[in-house]
């Protein structure tokens, strides 16, 4: 791999990092906000809303691991 590549490998690592911290915090505050709901169709919007979020941190974990694969094998 050459060094560039493994550069912009680094950088996708450092975003997808940044990202995954980003996501980490909406998903425990709407952790939170679904706790204090008042009524049943905000909860559920608010869980809808969560749950999305968890889905995109999975990607980008996803994203994370193979980025660390790559430099480690390159």
């Amino acid at each position: 791999m050459s060094n560039e590549s493994r550069q912009q490998i680094a950088e996708e690592l450092q975003q997808t990092l940044g990202a995954l911290d980003v996501l980490f915090t909406l998903r425990e505050e709407f952790a939170t906000w679904v706790e204090e709901a008042h009524d049943e169709s905000s909860k559920e919007a608010l869980e809808n809303v969560q749950r999305r979020v968890i889905d995109v941190e999975a990607e980008f974990q996803r994203r994370r691991e193979e980025a660390e694969k790559k430099l480690k094998a390159g």
